[in-house]
């Protein structure tokens, strides 16, 4: 006897994976919603049916968590999931609702790729003209935006006009309104706009050879501030004998580190210090992997220090240090294990645990590496005051963000996201 599963209909606009049977006999379930809970029956004709799992889609798209709802354990390729736990999910895993492979039906997870989903998308009316150069007047082509005035050309032109205008001159005016340019960089909204334009009518489209020489042309490769007007001094140009070796790649800020007044940056145009705004420290920037921490961050789980002191007591638990949790989950934020979607880093997908940043931004890495280690933490290992409580987002999106104990017990602490918070 084996049992089957289903979950609520769903259009086939909002399908994105399902659960296929390795017996072709039983229907293949469909997952159409952010968060679909599976039942299992025991014959399709029969009304008992109970809860098995729960699926949520990560933002990434390209993953799922699994939360296994039923009162024994499940498989999940091949691994035991206990009752009410959590495990990371990709197309290809094979997933079995009870302990063992006896009596019960396999099921392999399969994601449907964006391009197969029939999605709605809006549709713009745009005129050609509006989608133009105003320097070589075609369609743009790897379209770039200048600030303030926010006109639009294609980069190659936009490059060739500001290393012009740089030999000429100390400003560089807008082609197109002649105001003083301050910025420029890429406008990848645009870019697609450009794309769809070309799909609809491929006569715009230029020949091979143009588009050549504007990419050799091509010098906006990420935002650029263009410095005008008379040349000032640079206050405190000093900078430390033992730091002026250690040249970081990006002037840009394009390291991970997203504080606005970014040590890194000032470092490389040979300003230590500016009066008027904080700055964090150029001796701070170290690599992530090179980097210790002996107490949890006071920002951590959106700054409650009830869950603080819960996260605390669990690595004591466990018999580990912050200090080895931190390194854990640092290798596998390094071997992309980890949704990056709400890390709050500039860059996240390009960040390594080589990669150099701030205290302060590394504070927000661990904050960002602690909601994880709690999310993924089973019940059981939980200190018996916490695991008694239904679902909580560790501080996330959570309504009782109150720094009082008594208050979270009172409450019982029951913090579940608002639509579309899940991680």
């Amino acid at each position: 006897m084996g049992e089957s599963s289903g979950s609520k209909p769903c259009l086939d606009a909002d399908i994105w994976a399902k659960l296929v049977p390795a017996d072709s006999r039983y229907s293949v379930v469909d997952i159409g919603s952010n968060e679909t809970v599976v039942y299992s029956e025991i014959s399709c004709s029969s009304r008992n049916k109970h809860e098995w799992c729960k699926i949520t889609r990560s933002l990434n798209q390209s993953s799922a968590m699994i939360q296994n709802k039923s009162s024994t354990t499940i498989l999940i390729d091949g691994a035991t999931v206990q009752s009410e736990d959590i495990m990371l999910i990709q197309s290809g895993t094979e997933i079995i609702p009870g302990p063992d492979r006896e009596g019960h039906l396999s099921y392999r997870f399969e994601m449907i790729p964006a391009a197969e989903r029939c999605e709605k998308r809006l549709k713009i009316s745009i005129d050609v003209e509006n989608a133009k150069c105003g320097i070589c007047l075609n369609i743009w082509h790897d379209v770039i935006s200048v600030a303030p005035c926010l006109h639009n050309f294609c980069n190659g032109c936009f490059s060739e006009w500001l290393r012009r205008s740089q030999e000429r001159s100390t400003t560089v005016l807008c082609p197109q309104c002649r105001a003083v340019v301050q910025f420029a960089g890429k406008n990848h909204f645009l870019r697609e706009v450009v794309e769809d334009i070309l799909q609809a009518d491929s006569s715009l489209r230029r020949p091979k050879e143009d588009v050549a020489v504007l990419d050799s042309h091509a010098l906006i490769q990420s935002n650029l501030i263009i410095s005008g007007g008379r040349k000032r001094k640079k206050p405190h140009l000093a900078v430390d004998e033992q730091t002026s070796g250690l040249e970081l790649s990006c002037p840009q800020c394009g390291l991970g580190c997203n504080r606005a007044f970014c040590g890194a940056y000032w470092h490389s145009q040979g300003v230590a210090r500016i009066d008027s705004h904080p700055l964090c420290l150029y001796d701070t920037f170290k690599p992530i992997m090179e980097r210790c921490i002996t107490r949890i961050p006071l920002a951590a789980h959106e700054t409650n220090q009830y869950e603080q002191d819960i996260t605390e007591r669990s690595i004591r638990q466990l018999g580990r240090t912050l200090q080895d949790v931190i390194s854990e989950w640092i290798g596998k934020f390094d071997n992309h294990e980890i949704d990056r979607s709400r890390m709050p880093l500039n860059h996240a997908e390009v960040i390594t645990a080589a990669t150099h940043i701030c205290n302060d931004c590394y504070d927000k890495l661990v904050c960002f590496l602690l909601y994880w280690f709690r999310f993924s933490m089973p019940k059981y290992l939980l200190p018996p005051d916490a695991s008694e409580r239904e679902d909580c987002w560790y501080g996330y999106a959570c309504r009782t963000q109150h720094h009082n104990e008594e208050h979270a017990r009172k409450r019982n602490h029951v913090c579940r996201p608002t639509r579309g918070t899940h991680p």
